[in-house]
């Protein structure tokens, strides 16, 4: 019984890792255990599940089926293991995080070797992107998202708003004029942010309790909001940009604020969001609670 424990452990760190490789590492034992646990596993069952290339490793229908209870006796494992580590408080063992990507590069990774220094035998795993992930395949413990709609079926804990601010270079300001009206932006060229999942070309405005919104269009579309920063600053046009992402811009000069009896009134949520488990480990609860703490998105 032990050993077919131990087989089905390894297959569904095989599937979610798509690789001998880290799948070893993950478990801490050798990639020809690995492939010896799978092997034995196969010959057990008298059936193919894993499809072996010399890159990477691909499940068969039976071997994902397969993988997906062993899965569920990894997750229980690791609720056990949550339920014993609250007794004791103990914040250890491996923490991955993911973090949008220009959030974090601003935010978040400066914050991180505070974080650490108070857990320090916590290991951390961050990676930054733009996607939506699936927390649970991808084995994510954490997930701080910039985001209007959280992932369904999880735990999202709101940690703020991210506020806007419409912006230029002095460059641009003195060869096209600045702006007084929402309504003139139309005829402004203004750097537009889009990717696979969502485009801001409507900005909204507010002035006295009273509301506009303008569709703008300009020759600058980006899908990373840091360009759109650097695309302002070097006097492309106008950007309607996150003030997470200023860092002295203002101050120093290098952009000016626009109409500023205008307020902008997007508003993006900030979550840190995690799957929904009977027992949260103290690791996820002290990253949350330091974010919460931490992070600025004024």
């Amino acid at each position: 019984m032990l050993d077919n424990l131990q087989q089905i452990v390894v297959l569904a760190t095989v599937a979610h890792e798509q690789h001998f490789t880290r799948a070893a590492e993950y478990l801490g034992i050798s990639k020809s255990q690995v492939s010896k646990q799978i092997r034995y596993l196969e010959e057990r069952l008298g059936v193919q599940l894993v499809q072996r290339n010399t890159r990477s490793v691909a499940l068969t229908e039976a071997g994902e089926q397969y993988a997906a209870f062993g899965r569920q006796i990894v997750e229980t494992m690791q609720d056990a293991e949550a339920m014993v580590a609250g007794f004791r408080n103990e914040v250890s063992g491996r923490l991955k995080v993911g973090v949008a990507q220009s959030f974090g590069n601003a935010q978040i990774t400066k914050l991180l070797s505070a974080f650490q220094a108070q857990f320090p035998a916590l290991e951390l795993e961050v990676h930054l992107f733009d996607h939506r992930p699936n927390l649970v395949e991808d084995g994510f413990d954490c997930w701080l998202a910039i985001h209007e709609a959280p992932p369904e079926g999880m735990v999202a804990r709101k940690l703020g708003d991210c506020q806007f601010k419409l912006v230029a270079s002095p460059a641009y300001i003195e060869a096209n004029g600045s702006p007084k009206h929402p309504s003139d932006l139309r005829e402004r060229n203004c750097i537009t942010y889009q990717s696979v999942q969502r485009t801001y070309d409507q900005w909204l405005f507010q002035r006295d309790g009273s509301e506009q919104s303008v569709t703008v269009r300009g020759s600058y579309r980006i899908n990373n909001a840091p360009a759109v920063l650097e695309a302002a600053k070097s006097g492309v046009g106008i950007a309607y940009i996150a003030t997470y992402l200023l860092d002295g811009e203002i101050e120093n000069g290098e952009l000016k604020v626009l109409m500023e009896d205008w307020k902008p009134t997007l508003k993006l949520p900030v979550y840190a969001v995690y799957p929904r488990r009977e027992y949260l480990a103290p690791k996820v609860r002290h990253f949350v609670d330091f974010l919460s703490e931490n992070i600025r998105v004024v």
